[in-house]
């Protein structure tokens, strides 16, 4: 398998948690803020640093798992960067993507494969297909990320999800873009972490179900972290965990980390 293919598996895993991100610890007084507010403290302020792990299981028994290094970074004027370096399996260590997603236009990758020894840059999002197995698309990740940091095209009413208040917030994408005809998150009132999300099809079937897991949420240095997210594909009967270790949050980052020379670098 080129390692060049493995390439979405481990961006929309990175993008998923960076963009899941830190939330701020709240007091009781917190619960009255806004949605919008309160889901726009899901996103770390400044920078965070992680290791993650990825584990693929299909109910017909067989199981697929990585390992990579995430640093994640807002910049001053908006855009945030991300980039990732995959220590295993030994057939994908090496691979380095570099994500640059500027406001309001849709991200640029960058990608170093140690296969071809060279950096390729793509363009593009909304991707509905799942890649390498995964119950993931570039669409799920991107939805994420773009959700908490805008307030726009979405119905919000109050519920709750496992038993704690909650915003709902429904939204309805472009049909000619998304594979899905709605998709409805579920926001934390205390924490501000999105919780659960639910994907449905263009046939109103609930096609996939992402959940933070409440029992590893994790308080770091003044922030909530979602140490474990699962989503679960009903589709295809399979599921996808990521989860986070050694995360550093607010950290000073070196300032060449994110350009194109550093992931050209071997390592």
């Amino acid at each position: 398998m080129s390692t060049f293919t493995a390439v979405p598996q481990m961006l929309v895993a990175a993008l998923l948690f960076a963009m899941a991100g830190a939330s701020h610890a709240q007091d009781s007084a917190a619960v009255t803020d806004t949605f919008a507010a309160c889901a726009a403290r899901a996103l770390p302020e400044r920078s965070m640093r992680q290791t993650q792990q990825v584990k693929i299981t299909s109910e017909l028994g067989w199981t697929r798992e990585s390992v990579r290094s995430v640093y994640w970074q807002r910049f001053d004027d908006g855009t945030i960067k991300v980039l990732f370096h995959v220590e295993r399996p030994p057939t994908e260590a090496g691979l380095k993507l570099l994500v640059v997603q500027a406001p309001n236009v849709d991200p640029v990758i960058h990608v170093y494969s140690p296969e071809l020894d060279r950096v390729r840059r793509v363009v593009g999002s909304g991707a509905s297909n799942s890649v390498l197995g995964t119950d993931f698309t570039f669409e799920d990740a991107l939805y994420l990320q773009r959700f908490l940091a805008k307030n726009d095209g979405r119905a919000v009413t109050a519920g709750d999800v496992d038993g704690h208040p909650a915003w709902v917030a429904e939204v309805v994408p472009d049909e000619d873009r998304s594979a899905y005809s709605r998709i409805r998150t579920y926001i934390d009132k205390q924490n501000c972490l999105p919780m659960k999300s639910e994907f449905y099809g263009a046939n109103g079937t609930l096609d996939k179900t992402l959940l933070i897991e409440r029992a590893a949420i994790e308080l770091i240095d003044g922030h909530t972290i979602p140490a474990r997210m699962v989503m679960t594909n009903h589709k295809q009967r399979q599921r996808t965990e990521l989860t986070a270790t050694a995360v550093a949050i607010n950290i000073e980052l070196p300032a060449g980390l994110f350009s194109l020379a550093a992931i050209e670098q071997h390592h």
